[in-house]
C-alpha cells in the first residue's frame, strides 16, 4: 500500500487496514492487522501506528514450526530521500539514523510494516522456553524423550582435562 505523501491532510490521515506482508520470498503472505496515523509538516511525515500478525518461524533449538504472536506499536519520521542528496551514497549525520526515507512523493506503508516485524523478532526464536533442542550426537528431539549418547561419552576436546583431574586425585592422596 503506496501513499501520496502530498495527498495526506493536514489534520492527518488514520486508517485500519489488513495488509499482506512477505517476510521472506519462500512463504506465502502473513496478513498483517495494522492501525496506523499520518501527519504531515511540510515534506515531513510522522508515522505512528500498532502491528499485530502472527508468523511462523523454526524455533532455533529443536527446528519445530511455531507461531510467534507480534503485537508491536511503532512511531516513525520520514524525510525525502532528496533532503540528503538523492539516492547516491552518502555518510548519514546521528539526527538522520533515526529517520526513514522515502523517494517520489510516495510512502510504502507495507515496508514500514514489514521493518517493524522484523525488528521484533527475536535472534532466535524459541518454541517455548525451556526447549531442551536436539541431542547433537544422534539428532532426537530431547524434549520428546531422553536419549542414550551423552552418557560415558566425553568430548575429545576435554580428555586431556580428564587426565589432568586424575593427576589431581592422585596428588591429593
Amino acid at each position: 500500500m503506496k501513499l501520496n505523501v502530498s495527498s495526506i491532510p493536514e489534520e492527518g490521515l488514520q486508517q485500519e487496514v489488513e495488509l499482506p506482508i512477505i517476510i521472506n520470498n519462500k512463504t506465502k503472505p502473513y496478513i498483517a492487522h495494522v492501525f496506523i496515523k499520518l501527519f504531515r509538516y511540510g515534506r515531513r511525515v510522522l508515522v505512528e501506528g500498532s502491528v499485530k500478525i502472527s508468523v511462523q518461524l523454526k524455533c532455533s533449538r529443536c527446528l519445530r514450526e511455531t507461531a510467534l504472536p507480534i503485537d508491536v506499536a511503532f512511531r516513525e519520521e520520514y524525510i525525502p530521500a532528496e533532503d540528503i542528496g538523492g539516492e547516491n551514497e552518502q555518510e548519514l549525520t546521528d539526527r538522520e539514523l533515526d529517520l526513514g526515507f522515502y523517494s517520489n512523493d510516495e510512502l510504502d506503508i507495507n515496508e514500514v510494516v514489514k521493518e517493524q516485524i522484523l525488528l521484533s523478532v527475536p535472534m532466535k526464536p524459541l518454541c517455548r522456553e525451556m526447549c531442551r533442542g536436539l541431542c547433537p550426537v544422534c539428532g532426537k528431539d530431547l524434549n520428546e524423550d531422553a536419549c542414550n549418547c551423552r552418557e560415558g561419552q566425553t568430548d575429545p576436546r576435554l580428555a586431556p582435562l580428564a587426565k589432568f583431574k586424575e593427576i589431581l586425585k592422585v596428588r591429593k592422596e
